[in-house]
């Protein structure tokens, strides 16, 4: 996290692959379902690090601040500023951004890594999560008040008509089940956000009947 490297282990070989130099405080990072990019969240720039996982090349920088001028403020295109989590759709097809200082969603082509859109998120703005939706397609997640995004509301894999499908308040009422009891301020949920069933390839193959029933056959085999 605090540096300016980040590290790909192979767990076939139990062995380092590769010390990958990217941008300031490297935070989070995501994986296309076929495991050919990784992208880095570098906090401090505002950068995405696209790396080809193979070999630990970088391929490119996607620069989250590109649209925005610091002087005068002007904002020419969807941008963010202090990037967190960034998971990759199940299909592979588009990212999603969690940016917390500039209280954005941005959303990345992943054929071509450019930043597509961008979408207003509630202060906080840290976790996302993806989850399938009814009827194909998934939904992106994300904290701390949960914003619900759908990156592709026609499912025809172009992300740059993304939109906010909804919010959900995470505070509890007296009926919600909890383990323990609550003590003191309740905030308004964590910044971590897991979405069930959870809809990534290798997962979803092995899903319990009855939540394989709920998916489409594309969400059951999104990368075939």
């Amino acid at each position: 996290m605090f540096g300016l490297t980040a590290t790909l282990y192979d767990f076939g070989t139990e062995a380092i692959r590769a010390i990958v130099t990217t941008g300031a405080q490297p935070i989070a990072s995501g994986m296309t379902p076929d495991s050919a990019k990784t992208y880095v969240t570098n906090f401090l720039d505002s950068t995405i690090t696209v790396i080809f996982t193979a070999t630990g090349s970088v391929l490119g920088t996607i620069n989250l601040l590109a649209n925005y001028d610091p002087i005068s403020g002007a904002v020419t295109g969807p941008f963010g500023a202090l990037p967190i989590q960034t998971p990759v759709s199940p299909n592979g097809k588009y990212m999603v951004t969690a940016n917390v200082l500039s209280d954005t969603i941005t959303i990345v082509d992943v054929a071509t890594d450019t930043v597509v859109a961008m979408l207003p998120c509630p202060a906080g703005c840290h976790g996302v999560q993806f989850g399938a939706k009814q009827g194909g397609g998934y939904y992106a997640y994300v904290s701390s008040k949960l914003t619900v995004v759908d990156p592709d509301p026609d499912n025809d894999g172009n992300a740059s008509d993304a939109v906010i499908a909804g919010r959900v308040v995470l505070a509890g009422s007296p009926s919600t089940a909890s383990d323990d009891v609550i003590v003191g301020n309740a905030g308004m949920g964590g910044q971590g956000v897991l979405a069930i069933p959870v809809v990534y390839n290798g997962w979803v193959q092995n899903l319990p009947v009855r939540w394989k029933a709920q998916l489409t056959p594309d969400q059951i085999d999104p990368i075939p």
